[in-house]
């Protein structure tokens, strides 16, 4: 039988301690991408194709080769972003356009 491919069990906000204030890091627990960090660059809405473009920089990979450009990969993290989105847009908790300094909290997409 052949072993199912499972990307991670629960993933988490990482805060990077003052390092960068800019981005969200997302560190992923559990299955093929335990302990995995990365950070979307930027987002996107094509409402032409209603898709969700998105780049991203994966930060850390200490059991694996780096994961960046795997299709499993980009699926997991499409899948968790737009988790979010729909978390954000649900409390209506998100801001489009630039970070400012009161919107440290807020979901910001560019």
């Amino acid at each position: 039988m052949k072993k199912k491919f499972i990307p991670f069990n629960k993933w988490s906000f990482v805060d990077r301690q003052g390092l960068d204030d800019k981005h969200w890091y997302i560190r992923l627990t559990g299955g093929e991408y335990h302990d995995v960090i990365y950070r979307y660059l930027k987002i996107s809405l094509n409402m032409d194709e209603e898709s969700i473009n998105f780049d991203y920089e994966v930060i850390e990979y200490p059991n694996k080769d780096n994961p960046h450009g795997e299709p499993q990969f980009n699926e997991a993290v499409g899948d968790i972003l737009k988790s979010i989105l729909d978390d954000a847009a649900l409390e209506q908790d998100y801001h489009i356009g630039p970070k400012e300094k009161k919107d440290e909290d807020t979901l910001r997409i560019v």
